[in-house]
């Protein structure tokens, strides 16, 4: 089993026939993008049949256009992702970038010119193609007030290329060649920030302080860079989100994910509520590695004695994967199957390499490609799963559209850390009694991470946008800031004065153009594939096939709506608060077991 990816599929090489072929087909489907725009915007109709015409013309040549631009990007993003310092995959990534924006300028226009459309539903139900549309259009009406003219519009994705976008690149280029000279095992060694982050989860000690202290130089002797490159990509979101008529950036995000603010509010009630559980775990954890006080940061992610010195193979986790995806469905572990056999994912750890798992849905081939670093550790067992667990959620998508392809991004991650609970579980039955232990601590560790972290993290990004309307903050304010957002988060439980005050380095999604908040959805996808899993212990029989259907429903339908067709209130307080429970009740076991 090869821990490389195939992307010939894709394309051989930006210098294939294939690639340069598709290429010439983004013009051209770009070109006649301009072409409808031109000849619909200033000369409207009322007459049904014709906007029926007009509205599907559009979206088919919206959509032919998706499809051929969705896989010169992807290729060029995955062959980026592999190597930071890949100079024409970069440029490759630049030209799309700048290709796209005249289609982006169509696309505002169109949503413009469909807002003056009196009739919506009539016009629909008089076109099955425009039928398969309607949660796609009826979101491109409400969204239309965000929208500024075609003018402006198309000067904000022009500069974008050149602003946040090149920021973003620097950033993660920046970060990929990172090394830093540490001693492990009494040699000294030359590591990336990748690799230094993976020894967290090291089972010496001593090798866990020492990549920490590392990580922390590293981020430090580009703290300069990395505080303008934040700040750049804040303050352009802040800029042009408050042009188009959002609140704020989360305002912005809450939209794009269809999801309620009232949602959010009572999902953060909750776990600001239940932090004190996480506290416990914490302060045992600390006990249990011999701390007499509260847990060092370093040491948050350490594995237990027991769990160590156990090692895994690549191809011992594929059979571990497959076994407990098929448990709970044979058509998901069939898939995951196809995943490995058919090479999906690249997982080996090497230099320019970033440190982060990734999957790139390419819907035009029904295809996914996914990105790790694995290096034995159970923990990489853990991160597969969730990956697989993404393309999955896409394939249920097959047959659809481009544009019925998006799902927000809290739902996205329900799908994949639902498998990584099938994945525990697999690993709980194949363990021995002495190592069932360590595996429960290890989905407490991963729980406590998207929870108390990622809460850490919502916090953070939060108060950085209220001070970024101010101005550009320091490297030192910026540190400060996080310091604060971790001690609320974690309390007395870990030790404030080892928290990593460059977190905010450390952490791609805050650099993300167009993807703020990056945080409160995998809390919302641990809670809610909580949920989800407590229903399919207790019914069992034909929930496979019913969460299959959910799946196949998120691209087209609002978060609250997709949760309903599993009977799941996510305005409910109590909902949120019962999946927490579940999490305390394993916390108190694990506390009074040891």
């Amino acid at each position: 089993m090869e821990l490389t990816w195939e992307l010939d599929s894709l394309y051989p090489s930006f210098q294939s026939e294939k690639y340069w072929q598709d290429r010439r087909l983004l013009t051209e489907y770009t070109e006649r993008l301009i072409e409808w725009a031109a000849g619909h915007f200033q000369n409207r109709t009322q007459n049904e049949k014709e906007l029926a015409q007009a509205i599907e013309q559009f979206l088919k040549q919206y959509n032919a256009y998706k499809r051929v631009y969705h896989c010169l990007f992807s290729y060029a993003e995955l062959r980026f992702s592999l190597d930071r310092s890949d100079a024409e995959a970069m440029n490759r990534m630049d030209e799309l970038e700048d290709a796209a924006a005249a289609a982006g300028e169509a696309h505002a226009g169109f949503s413009k010119w469909l807002a003056g459309v009196a009739d919506l539903k009539a016009v629909i139900a008089s076109s099955a193609y425009l039928a398969g549309h309607e949660f796609y259009l009826y979101g491109l009406q409400r969204q239309s007030e965000h929208l500024l003219g075609e003018e402006a519009e198309s000067v904000i994705a022009r500069m974008q290329s050149t602003g946040s976008k090149a920021w973003e690149r620097l950033y993660m280029r920046t970060l990929s060649m990172l090394r830093m000279d540490v001693q492990i095992g009494g040699q000294a060694r030359s590591l990336s920030l990748a690799e230094l982050q993976n020894l967290a989860y090291d089972g010496d000690a001593g090798v866990r302080k020492a990549a920490y202290e590392a990580e922390r130089e590293a981020c430090r002797s580009v703290e300069e860079q990395s505080a303008a490159c934040l700040n750049s990509v804040s303050g352009e979101a802040l800029a042009i989100y408050g042009l188009r008529g959002y609140a704020s950036p989360l305002h912005k995000v809450l939209k794009a994910s269809r999801m309620n603010r009232k949602t959010l509010e009572v999902m953060l009630e909750a776990i600001e509520e239940s932090l004190p559980f996480f506290h416990q775990y914490y302060m045992k954890k600390a006990a249990l590695l011999g701390h007499s006080g509260p847990l060092p940061f370093y040491d948050v992610f350490a594995p237990l004695a027991e769990e160590s010195s156990a090692k895994i193979t690549y191809p011992e986790a594929g059979d571990v994967i497959v076994s407990g995806f098929s448990a709970f469905s044979p058509e998901l572990g069939e898939f995951a199957r196809k995943v490995f056999r058919q090479r999906w994912i690249d997982a080996e750890p090497r230099e320019g390499k970033g440190n982060f798992g990734m999957c790139v849905d390419i819907f035009p081939i029904g295809e996914s490609r996914i990105i790790t670093s694995f290096t034995g550790n159970y923990i990489d067992v853990s991160v597969l799963a969730h990956e697989i667990g993404h393309a999955y959620h896409s394939s249920c998508l097959a047959g659809e559209t481009m544009v019925n392809t998006d799902y927000p991004v809290p739902v996205a991650e329900t799908a994949s850390i639902f498998c990584e609970s099938l994945i525990h579980e697999e690993l709980l039955n194949m363990a021995a009694e002495s190592e069932a232990l360590a595996i429960r601590e290890r989905s407490l560790s991963d729980a406590g991470y998207y929870i108390v972290d990622f809460y850490a993290r919502y916090l953070f990004e939060s108060r950085l946008y209220e001070r970024r309307q101010s101005g550009p903050l320091s490297a030192h304010e910026l540190n400060d800031l996080m310091h604060e957002s971790m001690v609320a988060a974690y309390g007395g439980s870990v030790d404030p004065a080892t928290f990593h005050p460059y977190q905010w380095i450390s952490k791609a999604g805050y650099y993300m153009a167009g993807n703020e908040f990056l945080n409160f959805p995998y809390s919302f996808g641990l809670l809610f594939s909580k949920g989800l899993y407590a229903q399919y212990k207790k019914q069992g029989g034909d929930f496979a096939e019913r969460y299959r259907s959910f799946l196949a429903a998120t691209s087209k339908n609002t978060i609250a709506d997709a949760a309903g067709l599993m009977n799941i209130d996510v305005d409910s307080p109590q909902f949120w608060r019962d999946a927490l429970a579940l999490i305390a009740e394993d916390i108190q076991e694990f506390v009074e077991s040891v």
